[in-house]
């Protein structure tokens, strides 16, 4: 039987419809919904202010646009208390009014630097980074009823991909007879981008017919943008006892790449997606999908990630007096023994486990080797031995010296 999620099938009704002034109308109506919408969010960048004379998200975008960042952070919360018709609309469609809340900025973008320096005519896109201020959820408790809505869950990074390079607008080339299809968009996600079966100088009556499947992606002419893949798993307060923790994939892209590592908690506000997912036959993958089968992932909008507690992302900051010190202490000959002393005072003994934790805590930072390799600065301790020896105390050291 014919697989009905495959490709679409298209065709003309050349006998007319008696609907179509009907659905003339609806179009009318959602084109003029956009306008208006799109109108709405203008304003909200231009004008909301969070007091006084401090338009909070027009000189947010004016200075990231001129430090060379361009993106606009935006909390819905503020969106709601300027437009709350506008705010759900976002909410309950954001695949549809997140490009709009973007070509805005892009709009206010290009009236607030203006003049820009010499060269730079076209104005750059602007990316929204949307967060919630919901409370979050956990990942057991998304339903079908919240796929293509904005979301919020929280949970722990337990991997991430390397950044790789993703087209957002390709060009198309026909093999045979060379016709070209410049800065065909592709959506945002984990869907990919289906090439058109059939050659469209084809359909122009020129007389000359090319196979099926002619067309190549040109990769010189395509215009591409970072994205990066990240495994989300529910917070162990969040896990049924007895059950095993479950996951979701998140997908980012653009400036929210290369911000979090395996181990950080973080707060995710996006937008709960569906994508195909194909058998695997021998190793390969296999082009049939499965029929009605649809993998759910989030496309991250904006994350915030705890700066304190177990998976802290903080970064410490420390004056000349510290440093000096630290200075001092490494010039002594017995830093070794000190350092060692300081880790679970409170312990007696143990003296060959807490040097082996002290050179654990001093293993060096994450680094990326030439040939694109990565080592984790973060420590892994696993501690064995007899009851009563202190294991659990001396592991639970390795948190916070």
């Amino acid at each position: 039987m014919m697989n009905a999620d495959q490709n679409p099938v298209y065709y003309n009704n050349i006998f007319g419809d008696d609907n179509d002034e009907m659905h003339d109308d609806e179009g009318q109506e959602k084109v003029a919904d956009y306008r208006s919408t799109l109108e709405n969010f203008r304003r909200f960048i231009r004008e909301f202010s969070a007091g006084g004379f401090n338009y909070k998200y027009r000189e947010q975008l004016k200075k990231n646009y001129q430090l060379g960042e361009y993106y606009l952070e935006i909390e819905f919360a503020d969106l709601k208390q300027f437009d709350e018709e506008s705010a759900m609309k976002l909410k309950n469609s954001p695949v549809h009014y997140i490009s709009a809340l973007e070509a805005a900025a892009k709009e206010i973008a290009d009236v607030i630097t203006h003049p820009r320096p010499e060269g730079e005519k076209e104005v750059h896109d602007i990316q929204v980074i949307l967060t919630l201020n919901d409370e979050p959820t956990s990942v057991r408790k998304m339903k079908s009823t919240d796929v293509s809505k904005l979301v919020k869950i929280s949970g722990i990074i337990v991997a991430a991909s390397q950044v790789r390079s993703r087209a957002v607008k390709v060009s198309l080339q026909c093999r045979t007879c060379r016709h070209t299809i410049s800065n065909q968009e592709v959506k945002a996600g984990m869907e990919g981008f289906q090439l058109p079966r059939q050659c469209m100088a084809n359909q122009s009556g020129n007389g000359q017919r090319c196979p099926l499947d002619p067309y190549h992606i040109v990769p010189d002419k395509c215009i591409c943008t970072d994205f990066q893949t990240l495994k989300l798993q529910e917070t162990p307060e969040d896990v049924p006892q007895g059950e095993m923790p479950r996951h979701m994939q998140l997908y980012i892209d653009r400036y929210l790449t290369d911000r979090v590592v395996p181990g950080n908690r973080v707060t995710i506000t996006g937008i709960l997606s569906i994508k195909r997912l194909f058998k695997q036959k021998g190793g390969k993958a296999n082009d049939k999908a499965m029929t009605g089968i649809r993998m759910p992932y989030i496309k991250v909008t904006g994350f915030h990630v705890e700066m304190s507690g177990a998976g802290r992302s903080d970064q410490w900051h420390f004056t000349p007096e510290e440093e000096r010190q630290f200075h001092e202490v490494a010039k002594r000959r017995d830093v070794y023994d000190l350092i060692t002393k300081s880790i679970a005072s409170s312990i007696y003994g143990s003296e060959d486990i807490k040097k082996a934790i002290a050179c654990l805590l001093f293993g060096g930072s994450r680094k990326r080797l030439p040939d694109g390799l990565t080592r984790r600065g973060d420590i892994n301790v696993l501690l064995l031995g007899d009851p009563g020896t202190a294991k659990s105390q001396l592991s639970y050291s390795c948190n916070y010296s």
